[in-house]
């Protein structure tokens, strides 16, 4: 169990402790010697008193007096001696700890001026072999290159046994909450390279990353992670580098999903507060620049804070999906902030109740909120590529349909007054080509097949041809095997053919057979032949004709996707999306055109 001691100008009574169950943080008034060293020896007749924990920094007599080293001293009554262990979670500075008058130990080298510290941050346990009822605690420190300096953090005091207990406990947990946003930074790292979702991803794992790194460079047991301990003034740079980054990558995410229509200026605005901010970082040196940084900490946090908020709230404001998640995680985040905030200054029993976790407490919350905007908005974009690739192949299917349907129907009114019997066949030839087409525009996709290509190709020819008087010939080579331009197409269920059952994607093959009859027909017959092969799960296309050809410039803009026609783009395009590959031209003037791709087979069951 937790407790705390109320200490009072510089003394405790701990009567009544029971060591085998409880732990005491030695918060209260402490006696402070400034700028002395008295560890082994008696101080000032008359020193002052400073609230542990709490940093140098917010102290009055830090800013009337500038003081830069010291010695804090309590005194404190036990019930027994014995065997008792000191931890200090992190002290911001150098410091040495004595117990009635004998060195134990400290981190860091303390000095006297600036060029004698050695600041080294690490947490640390110490063994005291109480050998009667009072003891005395002293801490000598120097903070000339920490802003905060002095005891910031709480002191705990307890049997071996149950600080080792607890300081592991706050070790692993601080592991898990670093290691949880590592992971929650890597995650979208992951879906990114292997999805393409934009920058949002690395906005988002930048954030998570950086907040890892903050979070380990305010937390006290950092320094277990490192065997010598970490410099001090590193881990105060690290801090704010840490802080700055991880504030604009979380501005330039939210702008990301939710597009702000001035997010130009705001962006140059944060992007110039926080470059600035980071050149100082670099540049501080000593104590008075670190300072400096240091009292521009809150400022640029406030900045920072309010263009994210505003740019959520004009969200908000526009319905935009997910933003009140947004706000709320947020919120979160800003009040677990505050409580801390509270909790540090207070210094009392409230700080215990308001543990210094509650930032991170109040930082996962915020994470996990905006890593599920971060997933959703990978749903919807699936489902708006899903969407979009059904709107190209209709809209492929507008270009097609009113010039092919108008030549088509004009054909069929000759016919019916010069050959009916011919007339019928081109009626049920574009009865059977609406009727895949048709299927297209319900967007049922999922169960088109190769041999519903070959059937479209076959009626689209032979509606062709009505016009072209039987001049253009259609010949399928499937891996060997010839298929003739009359075969029908099985629809049932037994005995089809490989080709039957292997899903394709629609409109891949029907505009290249249409290209070759537009641009390749000379009024002489035009042979187009499909060749298709089975190779290492992929199908292997060719399809040529015998046509009138292209000169070498325009096979080179056409292979460099410089094509200024739809029907070419979007088959590359959706080419790519599904198997990585693209159309390959080759075409000599007056001898035809050769175009190469491959496909991924899948065959259904």
């Amino acid at each position: 169990m937790l407790k705390t001691a109320d200490a009072f100008k510089g003394h405790v009574n701990l009567s009544g402790w029971d060591v085998g169950k409880e732990i005491y943080a030695l918060n209260g008034d402490w006696t402070f010697y400034p700028n002395e060293y008295t560890g082994s020896g008696k101080g000032i007749e008359s020193p002052v008193f400073i609230e542990v924990p709490s940093s140098m920094k917010t102290s009055l007599y830090e800013r009337s007096k500038g003081v830069n080293f010291g010695t804090y001293e309590l005194n404190l009554d036990i019930d027994t001696p014995g065997q008792y262990m000191l931890f200090i979670p992190g002290v911001r500075s150098a410091y040495k700890v004595y117990v009635n008058g004998v060195l134990l130990g400290g981190v860091g080298d303390t000095g006297r001026t600036v060029d004698e510290e050695n600041g080294v941050y690490q947490p640390s346990n110490y063994l005291i072999n109480a050998d009667g009822t009072a003891l005395d605690i002293k801490i000598e420190t120097s903070f000339f290159t920490s802003v905060n300096g002095g005891i910031a953090n709480d002191i705990y005091l307890g049997t071996v046994e149950n600080i080792y207990r607890y300081s592991i406990n706050q070790l692993i947990n601080d592991i898990l909450t670093v290691g949880m946003l590592i992971g929650f930074g890597i995650y979208p790292l992951l879906l990114v390279s292997r999805e393409n979702k934009g920058k949002a991803g690395y906005y988002f794992a930048g954030f998570s990353i950086f907040s890892a790194l903050f979070a380990i460079t305010i937390n006290p047991n950092a320094g277990l992670f490192f065997r010598h301990g970490i410099p001090l003034k590193f881990m105060v740079k690290a801090e704010f580098f840490a802080f700055i980054l991880m504030m604009f990558c979380i501005y330039a995410f939210l702008v990301s999903v939710y597009p702000y229509d001035k997010k130009r200026n705001l962006t140059k605005i944060i992007a110039v507060i926080d470059g600035i901010y980071l050149v100082l970082i670099f540049m501080s040196g000593n104590k008075g620049m670190l300072n400096v940084v240091g009292n521009l900490y809150p400022i640029v946090l406030v900045i920072n804070a309010a263009i994210c908020f505003l740019v959520i709230i004009r969200s908000i404001a526009k319905k935009k999906v997910y933003a009140m998640l947004s706000l709320s995680g947020s919120f979160v985040f800003v009040l677990m902030g505050f409580l801390e905030i509270i909790a540090s200054e207070s210094g009392r029993n409230l700080r215990l109740y308001l543990k210094n976790d509650l930032y991170n407490i109040g930082l996962v919350v915020f994470v996990i909120c905006h890593i599920n905007i971060f997933l959703m908005e990978i749903d919807r974009a699936f489902e708006n590529a899903a969407l979009a690739d059904r709107m190209e192949i209709s809209y492929l299917h507008a270009q097609i349909a009113p010039h092919f349907l108008f030549n088509t129907l004009n054909n069929l009114y000759v016919l019916m007054s010069s050959d009916i019997e011919k007339a019928k066949d081109l009626l049920m030839n574009l009865s059977q080509f609406l009727k895949v087409k048709y299927r297209f525009d319900c967007n049922k996709f999922d169960d088109y097949k190769l041999g519903d290509e070959i059937g479209f190709l076959k009626s689209y020819t032979d509606i062709e041809n009505y016009r072209k008087q039987g001049n253009i010939r259609l010949q399928f080579d499937f891996d060997g095997e010839k298929i003739p331009g009359d075969e029908e197409i099985n629809e049932d269920n037994a005995e089809k053919k490989w080709y039957e059952k292997v899903k394709f994607q629609p409109m891949i093959l029907q505009p290249l057979v249409e290209n070759a009859i537009r641009h390749g027909y000379k009024s002489e017959p035009l042979d187009i032949r499909i060749k298709v092969k089975r190779a290492d799960g992929y199908l292997e296309f060719l399809v040529e004709d015998n046509g009138a050809g292209m000169s070498e410039m325009q096979v080179k803009m056409l292979n460099k996707a410089m094509s200024h026609g739809v029907g070419v783009q979007n088959i590359n395009y959706r080419l790519s999306k599904y198997c990585g590959e693209r159309l390959h031209f080759d075409s000599t003037p007056g001898m035809g055109t050769r175009i190469k791709f491959r496909y991924r087979m899948e065959e259904t069951v």
